[in-house]
């Protein structure tokens, strides 16, 4: 069972691309001119990581109890050339260390990959593990994008589902509420193998369905469906809206 669950785990990984990036990482990437640095923090004026963007969540959401709508996707396009995204665009996102602070970074990512954008990472572990690793590599000087984003959004309204298609589908759809920080250390870097594997065999009969993440507020449901979809490679995961 121990080398199922493995092998099991190993094959997610074939399919997951960089959901959650080192320090080490990170510090190569910044010599890549396709990277895209956001700090969604509310500390980014005391200081940041040298040449990071402030991403204003407010402005991807009119709260954080409330889905995205359809016609709110101009202002995601106005947010995305404001922040320099292109098609080829590598986009990192970090927080602090605190739940609420790093929500906002895998709700960010949500609403990238809900249009249409898919090279999206976090850094694991954040400012705080950015900090431990390379002190002498942080600003108080706020960064701009060096021109307009050029990446055209592409919508997917399904990414977000009602209760009522859920009691329609209820064959075909498991409903996931998990508490996240079973797979995270305190200091909000993912946990080893185990903590996966665990997570993993507990999800791996519900493969043949669709996965609707519910939890209090959809800041909190975009943490495991960002691992589920990211990081472990479940393709067909959405967030249930109530």
């Amino acid at each position: 069972m121990k080398y199922l669950l493995t092998l099991l785990l190993l094959t997610f990984y074939t399919y997951a691309s960089d959901a959650f990036i080192t320090p080490d990482r990170l510090k190569e990437l910044l010599k890549d001119e396709r990277l895209v640095l956001l700090d969604v923090s509310s500390m980014y004026e005391t200081s940041h990581i040298t040449g990071a963007l402030y991403a204003d969540i407010s402005k991807f959401t009119k709260s954080k109890y409330e889905r995205l709508a359809s016609t709110y996707s101009k202002n995601v396009q106005k947010e995305i050339k404001e922040l320099g995204i292109d098609p080829d665009s590598h986009v990192v996102i970090y927080s602090r260390s605190s739940d609420d602070e790093f929500q906002k970074a895998t709700y960010l990512a949500f609403v990238l990959i809900e249009h249409g954008f898919e090279n999206v990472s976090i850094l694991d572990g954040g400012y705080m593990a950015w900090v431990f690793e390379y002190h002498t590599l942080v600003s108080s000087k706020k960064s701009s994008a060096k021109d307009d984003g050029t990446y055209e959004i592409k919508h997917n309204p399904n990414l977000l589902i009602e209760p009522d298609y859920i009691d329609r589908n209820s064959r075909s759809v498991a409903v996931v509420e998990r508490d996240y920080r079973e797979i995270f250390f305190d200091d909000l870097t993912l946990r080893g193998n185990d903590e996966l594997n665990e997570f993993v065999s507990e999800l791996s009969l519900l493969k043949d369905k669709e996965i609707a993440v519910h939890d209090e507020t959809i800041f909190k449901a975009s943490i495991n469906w960002y691992i589920l979809y990211k990081e472990l490679g479940f393709k067909n995961v959405k967030i249930l809206h109530f």
